[in-house]
């Protein structure tokens, strides 16, 4: 609770001698109405009634209209004056981001429905698509692979078209059958290697054994970690044996599921495994993730501010305009 509070941001002002003169500002107006409600002699148009059927009235807050919008205009050209902005506190990984490659197995193994209904493929997307849209500082790139991978999307900060993207993935992109693991870790690796970012992480979602790719799991890992590059396996296997025997039978040894290879991965690069067995799990472990990789790269605490004093002024110039527009066209007063 008091973390989430920490994040709510601040209000102040530069110059907060101007707010004197809004008492100022008070008294003015509260003298004008007394002195319109004594009554100021007039000059006295004969058969107003007339002038009335013919639309010449206005309504009580159609009259007082102009009024508000000129006092309101400068009431905010009074705040602009005392430099209001937002101060915002963030930690040094929040404000400067993260750079995350995800590594998507699109195998026809992962299009089992074995998740509560969903395919596990469906499941993947909705989570990767969720941990993209709640990460907005962070550079976050695709790689999706089969018998081989490629880069689906660099790393981006457009984050809209990269959830785009996760909504629209499918095994048919890649026709070579197989789940090439070390392949996508390697492509995924050199993305990050060309970062500046001192962050930098993949995440790696797979339900099967590497046998696929020219490049092993362990030897692109050991790449990874020499670059100081983490990856957390998700693991999204089967659920039980018979359920492993049955695709095993169907889809050869793409549908074997090599655990202890993909805790390595893990190991080696300073990351974590995680096994999962339906949608709940799976997104549960990217929230883990997500949390792990903010709290682990916290560092200072960095102070942002918004100044707020161009966006008041503009508002107040277009209150004037429109108050001007009026009194001078629909609104218009006969003396």
């Amino acid at each position: 609770m008091l973390n989430w509070l920490s994040h709510i941001p601040r209000f102040e002002f530069a110059g907060p001698w101007w707010l004197l003169l809004l008492p100022v500002l008070a008294c003015f107006a509260w003298f004008k109405v007394r002195r319109e409600q004594q009554g100021n002699p007039g000059i006295l148009f004969p058969d107003l009634e007339r002038l009335k059927a013919s639309g010449f009235e206005v309504r009580r807050w159609q009259r007082l209209l102009p009024r508000w919008l000129r006092w309101s205009a400068l009431v905010l050209s009074v705040l602009a004056l005392a430099e209001p902005r937002l101060l915002f506190h963030q930690t040094e990984a929040e404000a400067r981001g993260i750079d995350v490659m995800l590594a998507l197995d699109i195998s026809e193994s992962m299009m089992q429905r074995d998740f509560t209904g969903k395919s596990r493929l469906d499941a993947t997307r909705e989570v990767a698509r969720s941990f993209v849209l709640r990460r907005s500082n962070d550079r976050i790139g695709l790689v999706v692979f089969r018998g081989e991978g490629y880069t689906q999307c660099p790393l981006t900060l457009d984050h809209g078209v990269l959830a785009m993207l996760i909504d629209h993935l499918s095994p048919v992109v890649i026709r070579d059958e197989g789940t090439a693991i070390g392949t996508a870790i390697l492509i995924a690796a050199n993305r990050l290697k060309a970062s500046e970012s001192s962050n930098r992480a993949i995440i790696l979602v797979t339900d099967g054994e590497n046998n696929a790719g020219e490049v092993g799991p362990a030897t692109a890992a050991g790449l990874a970690a020499n670059n100081g590059i983490r990856i957390y396996v998700i693991n999204t296997g089967f659920k039980t044996v018979e359920d492993r025997l049955e695709l095993s039978a169907q889809s050869g040894s793409n549908a074997v599921t090599d655990g202890e290879s993909l805790q390595g991965i893990a190991r080696t690069t300073g990351g974590r495994y995680f096994r999962v067995d339906d949608a709940a799990g799976l997104d549960k472990t990217i929230r883990i993730i997500d949390q792990q990789e903010k709290s682990r790269h916290s560092g200072p605490v960095i102070e942002q501010r918004s100044e707020l004093f161009f966006a008041l002024l503009l508002v107040a110039v277009v209150l004037l305009l429109i108050e001007v527009i009026l009194s001078h066209t629909r609104l218009l007063r006969i003396p």
